[in-house]
């Protein structure tokens, strides 16, 4: 027979497992967020980058990522999170990243625009000095009698200037 205070705290244990579990995430629990990248591309891309630029990309991007899957992306206190913002140059160019982003994962029928799960797939150098980090959103599909997941693959150009890792926003 489990006593009063060992039941409690093994129902709490099983709540904040739960609510961890349920949670959004960045990947699967068994992969690293940078487990997609082969070891030749991380060769390629990673070194011919500044030092602290190569140290900084794939914790940044994780965190951004992370950041966007902890809440409904299409909601104002998503979009006035410091925390996503901070990447950008300017208000401007954050305002067409996320209305850009919200479009496209409303159009990949991901429900409440909100993403469980992002996953990097793959850096690319482009020869003007840019990285391409292609992500895949998951999410629960928006549309009717389907209970398979919705996934958006995408492609997000990051620039190191200035000392610091900022998102370039496509156009809108």
């Amino acid at each position: 027979m489990i006593r009063a205070p060992r039941l409690r705290e093994a129902l709490i244990g099983l709540a904040i497992l739960g609510s961890v579990s349920s949670s959004g995430c960045v990947t699967p629990a068994s992969r690293a967020w940078d487990a997609s990248l082969s070891p030749s591309m991380r060769k390629e891309v990673l070194q011919s980058l500044p030092e602290p630029a190569r140290d900084s990309l794939l914790p940044l991007s994780e965190i951004f990522y992370g950041r966007i899957t902890s809440r409904r992306f299409n909601s104002r206190a998503t979009f006035e999170d410091p925390s996503v913002r901070e990447l950008f140059p300017s208000l401007p160019a954050y305002s067409d990243y996320y209305a850009a982003l919200v479009d496209a994962l409303d159009e990949a029928y991901i429900e409440y625009d909100r993403p469980t799960r992002v996953e990097l797939l793959a850096v690319e150098f482009d020869p003007k000095g840019l990285l391409w980090l292609t992500i895949r959103f998951t999410g629960r599909n928006d549309l009717p009698l389907r209970w398979w997941n919705a996934t958006l693959v995408r492609k997000d150009q990051w620039e190191w200037r200035e000392d610091r890792w900022w998102v370039v926003p496509g156009k809108v």
